[in-house]
């Protein structure tokens, strides 16, 4: 995954947790509202009920007329008629507790200007209070009757209650679980970046011992004793070979890390296709000799030009040889051939390997994906091949498919257009 990718990835990943995060909010404060707007309701049709049941006691009514005619509180403090107040805040709590509300509060008379304090209330001042017009039982508009609840927040979060508490659960647990996640996550891109430049260094120290056995077997190859004694000169070519088919594994490794980091630049020139595939073929000669198995050609040289990478490319059929080597445990017979249309030049190659299940079809250009038998993985190999072929392919903008039946073979085919321009893009 590419960098862009994998900030991307990660900045989604934190925008869905900030909007998540958001919502849960959102809803909180929105459950604190209507907690609020049913309190609010409650509270003041408990208060229209005690004036109306208060407004049909005639001897109630002439006491608080009496009791708050003052102008001032402390007048009022004069007149108090015995149990009026008392009365009036049993009656306000008796209506409240219909309604569930058991809460504490404080009550207090206003007259015009004027305000009878009661049950040690010291501020109204910024404080939410209810009031409600006694005119029904005063006979006088200028007097209202207030309550205040000083701990309501807290009664509307015991009402909330668990959605509350599970509400901010969830949000802390959701905050942790992302920061603990991000953690392993930058852990694992340090740690991957640290393997990668391990491995690559690996590769690039082992071109020089690679170049030194090269060489040394080229060295024995034209000695005396080789032309002279059979053995000597096969053993020579047997490390020639390998030696080619070690450099091949560490070029891809090198491929496969540029391919990660977006460094592998293309030559992109007009190429033989023929050639390309010829020298693949030499390429992977040695392992089909092994495999006592044949290569059917069916092409003509020199008519297949396209615009490409020579080297990539070499690599790319290379791989596609070798796959078919490698998945053909009987005989081994590869028929390649070579097509041109109007539309382009198309490569197929062709095998009577043990195929690939049809669920397994789009998973083979994965990266580290191989074709299983049953639990058993039957080849070797760094599991990139046919990743780094869709891969170099995209880039000249060609396209591979693949058809197959588990025990009937495989047939790939690469796909060249020839509107490709010199830079491998289309016209």
């Amino acid at each position: 995954m590419s960098k862009l990718k994998r900030y991307l990835l990660v900045l989604t990943a934190l925008l869905a947790i900030l909007v998540l995060l958001g919502v849960q909010v959102y809803w909180l404060l929105y459950s604190y509202k209507i907690e609020e707007a049913l309190f609010s309701k409650s509270v003041r049709v408990a208060l229209n009920q005690s004036i109306a049941t208060l407004s049909k006691n005639e001897g109630m009514c002439q006491s608080m007329q009496s009791c708050f005619s003052c102008d001032s509180s402390f007048k009022a403090s004069q007149h108090k008629t015995p149990n009026v107040l008392q009365n009036l805040d049993r009656q306000i709590r008796d209506e409240l507790s219909r309604y569930d509300i058991d809460l504490a509060y404080e009550l207090a008379i206003f007259k015009g200007k004027d305000t009878l304090k009661l049950n040690n209330l010291d501020q109204i001042a910024g404080s939410a209070c209810y009031r409600l017009s006694l005119d029904k039982v005063l006979q006088s508009s200028d007097t209202e009757i207030g309550v205040i609840f000083p701990s309501r927040y807290n009664f509307f979060l015991h009402r909330m209650g668990l959605m509350f508490l599970g509400s901010v659960l969830l949000i802390l647990m959701i905050t942790f679980i992302f920061s603990l996640v991000i953690s392993y996550y930058l852990k694992e891109v340090t740690l991957s970046k640290s393997i990668k430049e391990m491995v690559n260094n690996l590769a690039h120290e082992f071109r020089t011992p690679l170049s030194s056995i090269s060489l040394a077997a080229k060295m024995i190859h034209q000695t005396e004793e080789a032309s002279i004694n059979g053995k000597i000169k096969k053993y020579a070519d047997t490390i020639l070979e390998e030696n080619r088919r070690l450099q091949r594994q560490s070029d891809h490794i090198l491929q496969l890390a540029a391919l990660e980091q977006n460094n592998l630049f293309y030559q992109f020139r007009e190429v033989e296709l023929t050639e390309i595939v010829e020298e693949a073929i030499k390429s992977v000669w040695f392992l089909v000799e092994q495999k006592g198995g044949h290569i059917s050609k069916s092409y003509d040289s020199g008519v297949y030009p396209i615009y490409g990478d020579h080297n990539e490319l070499v690599h790319v059929f290379m791989n596609l040889l070798v796959n078919a080597c490698k998945y053909s445990p009987q005989k081994l017979e590869i028929n390649l051939s070579i097509q041109k249309s109007q539309k382009g030049t198309m490569v197929t190659i062709a095998d009577k390997g043990i195929g690939i299940a049809v669920g397994e079809k789009k998973k083979i250009f994965e990266k580290y994906y191989r074709i299983s038998s049953g639990n058993q993985h039957n080849t070797n190999g760094f599991w990139i091949g046919l990743y780094y072929v869709k891969e170099v392919l995209k880039a000249h903008r060609a396209s591979i498919t693949v058809e197959s039946e588990p025990g009937k073979g495989s047939l790939f085919s690469v796909f060249f257009p020839n509107d490709l321009k010199k830079d491998g893009t289309k016209d």
